[in-house]
């Protein structure tokens, strides 16, 4: 059975949670089965399928065509490796206590090697300490909050690491709001941007990106006219009221701190702007508005010309990410790269590489349960990594988990009706 035969039967065996109305939040999938092993070990993913679809979805796609590759090459001899997948959402929206209740499912897994996850910083603060005390690796393509690897935080994030000795087990392939404002307020600059009404949607990812754009514009001189939230109870009814309170400061851009769909409320806002007679008001947001769906559930012209960051460099156009976006191309036909996918393969790459070198190296024999000792292992490992190339260039993490890798790219959206689509205008300025 060739890869891409194997997984044409992965994504038909994972198709209830791949899809976005899925009812079954769980699905464990062996790649390339036809491997011949003697153990198999896997690879978490606990993620908001039922929300934030076309994100969780190129997480997980991304993980899979990492797992299927290493199974190919037969990376660790007597070794399959795979993917097990579940949903982090409680009535449609993410949850921090229902992703700490799947990462104890999988730490009671004792093949589980690491997780690629979660997608929200707020469901991470509330699993991160669980993974900790269970010396257990997450590694998340998309966390941008940077509370989360902060020294100030880390007894209550990691209470294991900070009161012995045991090494840290939360990483990220992606960088942080720090450098995500700073960045966006920059290029808003630069673009000609004169006056700035920012917004929130009192999530935890939604409310520090906001203040780090209003911290680094109010820097630059714009001129902030000020700042409001959504209520996250209330999403529909509170966006036509800031709508209203921002059309009659007239800004230039409104800055919007969240992520799309009803929940976040991203493309809501932008509509009732137009609503509210705001027709070339430019609306920016994060790599949390960064998707084909925030376009598509855009109805009143919200959408047009609106501008977001994502972590990286386009993963269309990085020489680094060709040979990946290629592969899942093959791999999952008809579907196009997501925001996070090119940093969810990384993250499964550095899992799996590490795993095998500590089998490699004799510290982990193949066939071994992971228990606590041998997951600590593994995070030695993963804190290791360096000079390891990846599909956003070379992999590796700072003392506190970060990566190094801090670029941002701006994208713009073209086209109009069903022709419109994000189209990256440029790498974001950095100081």
């Amino acid at each position: 059975m060739s890869p891409r035969q194997s997984m044409a039967r992965v994504v038909a065996v994972g198709a209830l949670v791949v899809s976005a109305g899925a009812s079954l939040h769980a699905s464990s999938t062996p790649a390339h089965a036809s491997a011949q092993a003697s153990a198999t070990y896997t690879i978490a993913v606990s993620l908001p399928f039922n929300e934030l679809a076309e994100l969780a979805n190129g997480i997980r796609n991304a993980v899979t065509v990492a797992v299927d590759q290493a199974n190919a090459s037969h990376l660790v001899a007597g070794v399959t490796f795979k993917v097990s997948s579940l949903d982090d959402t409680i009535n449609g929206q993410h949850d921090g206590g229902k992703d700490q209740q799947n990462a104890l499912q999988f730490i009671g897994d004792s093949t589980v090697i690491g997780e690629v996850g979660p997608l929200n910083s707020s469901a991470a603060k509330v699993s991160m300490p669980t993974y900790n005390k269970a010396g257990l690796v997450q590694i998340s393509p998309s966390n941008t909050n940077p509370d989360l690897t902060a020294t100030a935080f880390r007894a209550k994030y990691e209470p294991t690491t900070a009161s012995s000795h045991a090494p840290i087990t939360y990483f990220r392939t992606c960088s942080t709001d720090v450098y995500q404002g700073r960045d966006a307020a920059l290029y808003v600059k630069k673009i000609g941007v004169k006056s700035v009404f920012v917004t929130d949607n009192r999530g935890t990812y939604g409310i520090g990106l906001a203040n780090y754009f209003k911290a680094e514009a109010k820097t630059l001189g714009l001129n902030v006219l000020g700042s409001a939230e959504l209520d996250d109870q209330s999403i529909a009814s509170s966006a036509q009221s800031v709508a209203a309170n921002i059309a009659a400061k007239k800004p230039d851009l409104v800055y919007f701190g969240g992520e799309y769909g009803s929940k976040g409320g991203a493309e809501i806002l932008a509509d009732d702007l137009r609503k509210a007679g705001l027709k070339n008001v430019i609306f920016m947001g994060g790599d949390g508005i960064f998707a084909q769906d925030f376009i598509n559930g855009s109805s009143s012209g919200g959408a047009t010309s609106a501008l977001a960051t994502n972590v990286g460099r386009d993963i269309t156009t990085d020489p680094n990410a060709k040979a990946f976006v290629k592969a899942e191309g093959k791999y999952f036909p008809g579907t196009k790269p997501a925001a996070y996918d090119g940093y969810a393969y990384d993250a499964a790459l550095v899992i799996i590489r590490a795993f095998a070198r500590a089998v490699h190296s004799g510290q982990i024999k193949v066939g071994d349960a992971m228990s606590t000792s041998n997951r600590l292992v593994v995070a030695r490992q993963v804190a290791a990594t360096s000079d390891l190339i990846g599909s956003t260039g070379k992999l590796g993490f700072d003392a506190n988990g970060d990566s190094s890798n801090h670029l941002f790219s701006v994208y713009r959206v073209t086209g109009s009706g069903k022709s419109a689509h994000w189209k990256f205008a440029a790498i974001a300025p950095q100081q």
